[in-house]
């Protein structure tokens, strides 16, 4: 793990301390940077954005806990294969990070970091 995604992870323990699953804390944290970058069209995540990011780790990791506590256990499962003996599980919180666009994944910080975005022309 880098310092900078230790000090996102302490940022987020910070905002909300009910979070217990490190594996999906991380992933998310990896998928919202790659998300950031590629908006921000930036090789590297400056500090200044490790807050923001911890924000937008939280609600994503909020998100997928309401709709886990919403649901039954039973409705955590995606698909069913009857002869090959195959069940998927959804996990929402993948899922959506996949899914959704920037807008919605950034919220009101797509505004805040709109300013900072870089455009990348490709030449011929």
């Amino acid at each position: 793990m880098t310092d900078q995604i230790e000090r996102i992870v302490e940022y987020v323990g910070k905002i909300n301390q009910t979070i217990s699953d490190q594996d999906l804390l991380e992933y998310t944290i990896e998928a919202v940077i790659d998300r950031a970058l590629l908006y921000l069209g930036h090789d590297k995540l400056d500090e200044r954005f490790e807050r923001i990011i911890a924000d937008v780790v939280n609600g994503v990791l909020l998100k997928y806990i309401t709709n886990l506590e919403a649901t039954e256990p039973d409705k955590a499962i995606s698909s069913v294969s009857d002869n090959g003996q195959s069940i998927s599980y959804s996990h929402e919180a993948v899922r959506y990070l996949a899914a959704a666009d920037d807008d919605e994944l950034f919220g009101g910080f797509a505004r805040l970091l709109a300013p900072f975005r870089t455009i990348k022309v490709v030449g011929m």
